[in-house]
């Protein structure tokens, strides 16, 4: 198991727990470690041993390159019926791990893309839709939180990866193959107050 001194979840560090997404440590107790969200609306008391299986640092640049891949990619659910291509979305978002979500709105992008472009039924249904607009929300406030740049700038550049001309056929093949270049910056700008967590080691 990993201990607190890999994780160190100092106080204003920025860390990430699941669908509650981006947080902030607020107060760090020898057992148990406080997690504040949406600017102190709400207040999540983990113990320690909790927070290190559950908690993870925001992404880095180089994880943030192989999202921004994994957005213009192909999307992986195309024969899948509906009540599993819903659980397996549902899954990634509780999960709020960042190439889940990512892989949510691609996922969701490719599949309107079809059915606009061939005027055929298949459009995502209001569950699927709700699904896809928490994911955007989350991973764009990830990558805001990383870059030190505000979510809705962050939520446009996700936008314009899922427009890039990677490989858009249709594949079964998940996306963890892709490789670590760098993907477009956007500009950065003092970010809000907090620390990235050092990542915990493997």
């Amino acid at each position: 198991m990993d201990t607190l001194g890999e994780l160190r979840l100092a106080v204003d560090d920025l860390v990430v727990y699941a669908i509650h997404g981006v947080g902030r440590v607020a107060i760090r107790q020898q057992k148990t470690v406080v997690l504040e969200f949406t600017e102190g609306a709400l207040l999540v008391t983990l113990p320690i041993e909790r927070a290190v299986e559950c908690v993870r640092p925001v992404s880095t640049e180089i994880e943030i390159a192989n999202i921004g891949r994994t957005l213009g990619g192909a999307d992986t659910v195309g024969e899948q019926n509906w009540q599993r291509r819903l659980k397996t979305t549902r899954g990634k978002v509780t999960g709020g791990e960042a190439a889940g979500l990512a892989e949510v709105i691609r996922d969701a992008s490719r599949r309107e893309e079809r059915a606009t472009a061939r005027q055929e039924p298949g459009r995502l249904s209001l569950t699927e839709r709700q699904l896809c607009l928490k994911a955007r929300k989350l991973l764009a406030d990830e990558i805001g939180a990383s870059r030190g740049v505000d979510p809705s700038a962050a939520d446009a550049w996700i936008g314009d990866q899922l427009t890039r001309k990677i490989d858009r056929e249709p594949s079964r093949e998940t996306s963890g193959s892709a490789t670590t270049s760098v993907a477009p910056s956007i500009e950065t700008t003092p970010g809000p107050s907090g620390n990235r967590a050092r990542r915990r080691k493997h």
